[in-house]
């Protein structure tokens, strides 16, 4: 199963308990693990984004050697 569907589910399930707990506190805290898990969702969207063919998005430019090929060569 795909990760962030996997954590959708879970911020659905963390969702509906909020929704039927009667304490406060409660409430507030499968509100606040729902969140979370809608950010791991995202992240692991943006993670299985990056691993496809052909996408480079978010890797880092070549930086320059600071030594060019002559002055390598003896």
């Amino acid at each position: 199963m795909i990760a962030s569907t996997e954590f959708r589910r879970h911020a659905a399930e963390c969702k509906r308990m909020a929704r039927t707990t009667i304490d406060r506190d409660s409430r507030a805290t499968w509100k606040s693990l729902a969140d979370r898990w809608i950010t791991a969702a995202e992240l692991a969207e943006r993670a299985e984004a990056s691993m496809k063919p052909g996408h480079n998005a978010h890797r880092a430019p070549r930086r320059k050697s600071r030594f060019d090929a002559r002055s390598l060569a003896h």
